[in-house]
């Protein structure tokens, strides 16, 4: 992947990518984050559902008396193959090159613009900021997520469990020429 763009740094976390070459710096989300989120609940649930069923069938639990064994285990077994099918769709993005990831932003650092990998110019690189906001909606503050904002507009461009690398992650971007941190 290094090769493909001539990339002299890579940070990546969560499907959301920053690739930094001398004058540009590309930002990528593989879109897996709601992947990731789906199949850590269904992950869970398949563990508690077998827990369940083991318990029911040796007549460990009192509440699951009136409940079969068999049906605790054909849940988990379904929600087993939703979450397969949600590894593979996961796996393919995770492994895709860079050149066929859909999207992601372009910061023309000699140009002193940002547009989209198709060439459509958003906003000068002076009007755009940089905020770090904690994920409230998602993970309830577990996670911090770096935010490009620009008039009219604004996008994650990388989140992570780690306050200290959104700070410096909001930091290499501002270095880089967006226009100053936003709070």
């Amino acid at each position: 992947m290094t090769q493909e763009i001539g990339v002299s740094s890579i940070h990546r976390e969560w499907g959301y990518e920053i690739h930094r070459s001398e004058n540009e710096i590309l930002l990528v989300d593989r879109k897996i984050w709601p992947l990731n989120y789906a199949m850590g609940i269904l992950g869970g649930l398949v563990v508690l559902l077998i827990a369940l069923g083991i318990l029911a069938a040796l007549g460990e639990a009192e509440s699951l008396s009136d409940v079969p064994p068999a049906a605790l285990f054909g849940m988990a077994a379904a929600l087993g193959i939703a979450f397969g099918s949600m590894w593979r769709v996961y796996r393919h993005r995770r492994d895709l090159p860079l050149s066929q990831v859909a999207g992601g932003l372009v910061m023309d650092l000699g140009g002193g613009v940002l547009h989209d990998r198709q060439g459509n110019t958003l906003s000068s690189l002076d009007r755009v900021g940089v905020t770090v906001r904690v994920d409230w909606w998602w993970t309830r503050a577990l996670m911090r997520l770096v935010v490009l904002t620009w008039p009219g507009e604004r996008c994650i461009v990388f989140r992570t469990a780690s306050r200290q690398r959104a700070r410096e992650l909001a930091a290499l971007l501002v270095d880089a020429g967006v226009g100053a941190p936003r709070h």
